[in-house]
């Protein structure tokens, strides 16, 4: 037998509406009245009709997130955040892993459309730009994290353009002149854009005339980090090196102890992204450290007040985390 909702109101003595408002936590009802409800419904095997919900109510409370294939090591602490205030708010995520080929991303988008979706939320995603307009069509709230796409969807993630000013800063404190960037070359997305005129502009700030070779890497892999450190070759035109991912900098720290380059007293490393991988290292890798975790909380509690325009770009905080990579230098 179906239990309803009626089954949990008749043994808890309240109404219908008063159930179904604690279950879907809108409302305001004491916390026993609350807890005693759940207890109910769990000991009677309850389990809501999402679908049938959604259709009553004319709002899905189902958020697709939008999530690259290829590894990341800071999507989950994203995906942690999103989950913890989608419990807490009552909504649920429905995760779709997309390709880098054009046709299965469309397939994938294609497929994640069909469901009654409150919104969409791409995550650190460069997509293809007809499978873009696909997203632009839906009827759906778009929301790109850890990303900016462009000025039509709203974005949560850091400052990328004032991260680099706070890195180029630290290291021209500590007497560094000559400082390359390895990962952020790519012409396209709007990340490595804001990165690069960050990191130059913050040169000129110190009266420091980029060089354009130093600008180096284009995927964010641990390869990255370790054909860089080959390219340059020794000795070493720079004396510091800002890594545009952990995965990137890690490659750099191997990279250097197999030429025999110490760090942090020949080569210093600042790294972006500040994740557990730093912690993993030897010596622990300075880094400007992404609040992730917080990006995700926003992303929902966001789309659950319906605050972004299409306009809206909002900008979690930067720590930095001082490590056992840089060095100062007379």
């Amino acid at each position: 037998m179906t239990i309803t909702i009626k089954d949990i109101a008749h043994k808890a003595g309240i109404s219908t509406a008063s159930v179904s408002r604690i279950l879907t936590n809108r409302g305001r009802f004491s916390e026993d009245t609350a807890q005693r409800v759940r207890e109910l419904a769990n000991e009677l095997g309850y389990f809501k009709n999402q679908s049938a919900a959604d259709l009553s109510q004319k709002a899905s409370r189902v958020i697709g997130v939008l999530v690259p294939i290829t590894h990341t090591n800071f999507a989950d602490e994203i995906i942690k955040g999103m989950q913890h205030k989608a419990y807490e708010l009552g909504y649920e995520l429905l995760i779709a892993f997309v390709e880098t080929n054009s046709q299965q991303q469309t397939e994938t988008v294609k497929s994640l459309l069909s469901r009654q979706l409150l919104a969409v939320v791409m995550l650190a995603l460069d997509i293809e730009d007809a499978v873009f307009d696909i997203l632009k069509s839906a009827n759906v709230t778009l929301l790109s994290v850890s990303n900016q796409l462009n000025n039509d969807i709203p974005s949560i993630s850091s400052d990328n353009y004032a991260m680099m000013h706070t890195i180029v800063d630290y290291l021209y404190d500590h007497g560094h002149r000559q400082i390359a960037l390895i990962g952020s070359s790519d012409a396209d997305p709007i990340v490595a854009i804001l990165r690069r005129q960050g990191y130059i502009d913050a040169l000129a700030s110190h009266d420091i005339t980029y060089n354009p070779d130093f600008i180096w890497g284009v995927e964010m892999t641990y390869q990255t980090g370790i054909e860089a450190i080959k390219k340059f070759g020794l000795p070493l035109p720079f004396t510091a090196v800002i890594g545009s991912a952990d995965i990137i900098s890690i490659g750099l720290l191997n990279g250097a102890r197999d030429a025999g380059i110490s760090v942090p007293n020949d080569l210093s490393i600042v790294t972006v992204d500040g994740t557990e991988l730093t912690q993993l290292t030897r010596p622990v890798l300075t880094a400007a450290q992404q609040n992730f975790t917080k990006m995700g909380e926003l992303a929902i509690s966001n789309l659950a007040n319906n605050s972004l325009s299409s306009h809206s770009v909002i900008f979690t905080d930067i720590t930095f985390i001082p490590g056992g990579t840089v060095t100062t230098i007379a």
